[in-house]
């Protein structure tokens, strides 16, 4: 299993957003995401409070939303 973090903020340009994504995030021995929201908000926190991403539509000012994406493959056996 595959899981990702979809981070979307806020920016100074009124009705624009900016996403982040963060792939192969920490999950125990079954795959299963172990991140809190506690762990998603903080992190969303200090990206704002920073200002470490320059984007077209400025800075980023809040916090819009935030997805854990879990994907499952299985291989196919071809004839």
């Amino acid at each position: 299993m595959s899981n990702k973090l979809l981070l979307k903020f806020l920016t100074s340009t009124e009705g624009k957003y900016f996403s982040l994504t963060i792939n192969d995030i920490k999950a125990d021995e079954n795959g299963n995401p172990l991140v809190t929201d506690e762990e998603v908000n903080s992190l969303m926190d200090t990206i704002i409070e920073k200002n470490i991403f320059l984007t077209k539509y400025g800075d980023l000012t809040g916090k819009k939303s935030a997805k854990i994406v879990s994907t499952n493959s299985t291989s196919v056996a071809l004839n």
